[in-house]
């Protein structure tokens, strides 16, 4: 059920179909990015994380690939395996991802942000 639930996740983000997207969130969810960059950090309930996604989205241009290569989840947690293209003003990375979710009562509570290339995520997203 973990796994279905956050592919589900990915469809609806892939889709751009709030709605969907939102639906599969526990209302207080916390989404962590790592990183230096103006990006970063924790994302406490919904209206918080669409805000930071729609900065991402907006500094992107739209230009953001996910690309799911495995779920693997058993019934609280899943992980997954990501392969993520951003292009921020022409320059693009392509970067190995895991992203880890945590689930309580059939909604996403958690998810924490494992980036393959930190340094190469740094320099794209850095503020120029």
């Amino acid at each position: 059920m973990s796994a279905d639930i956050v592919r589900r996740l990915y469809d609806a983000i892939g889709q751009g179909h709030v709605e969907a997207f939102t639906a599969m969130l526990d209302p207080d969810v916390v989404w962590t990015v790592p990183g230096r960059h103006d990006l970063a950090g924790t994302f406490t309930g919904v209206p918080a994380l669409l805000a930071h996604l729609a900065e991402v989205v907006q500094r992107t241009e739209g230009k953001i690939v996910i690309d799911v290569v495995e779920v693997i989840a058993a019934d609280r947690r899943a992980v997954a395996v990501v392969d993520v293209e951003l292009t921020v003003d022409g320059r693009s990375v392509q970067d190995r991802q895991v992203h880890l979710f945590e689930l309580g009562d059939g909604r996403i509570t958690s998810v924490r942000e494992y980036h393959g290339d930190e340094q190469a995520m740094q320099d794209l997203l850095r503020e120029t």
